[in-house]
């Protein structure tokens, strides 16, 4: 699991705030949603990576439930067209997710990764 932790911890990176452009933090996410419907349809699919790691956590409903609503939200609003790319850039819902995440797991897993908030 701990091998699983740090790829979606990069992954999110990644996602979400890789990049930085005139103080905005972004990654590609934002990116993927010049293809309106499939750019997000990849998005909510590298988003359920992270769920899935909290099903096999065991973490307790109402955290799938926020998940998977930070999933919905991104997946929904960013398949608009311009309003999707502006949405991404500051909703990140993979770091909310990892954020969610994070908070259930052993910290003792986590021990020498630097992770920003």
């Amino acid at each position: 699991m701990k091998s699983h932790l740090r790829f979606a911890y990069q992954l999110t990176t990644l996602m979400d705030t890789k990049f930085t452009i005139f103080g905005i933090k972004f990654g590609i996410d934002p990116l993927l949603d010049i293809l309106p419907w499939f750019g997000s349809a990849v998005g909510a699919f590298v988003s359920f990576y992270l769920f899935w790691i909290a099903y096999k956590l065991k973490v307790p409903s109402r955290i799938y439930m926020r998940m998977l609503w930070n999933v919905v939200v991104d997946f929904v609003l960013g398949a608009i067209p311009y309003i999707g790319i502006i949405f991404d850039l500051y909703f990140k819902s993979n770091k909310k997710n990892f954020t969610l995440l994070r908070s259930f797991v052993n910290p003792e897993i986590l021990v020498g990764e630097i992770v920003d908030s």
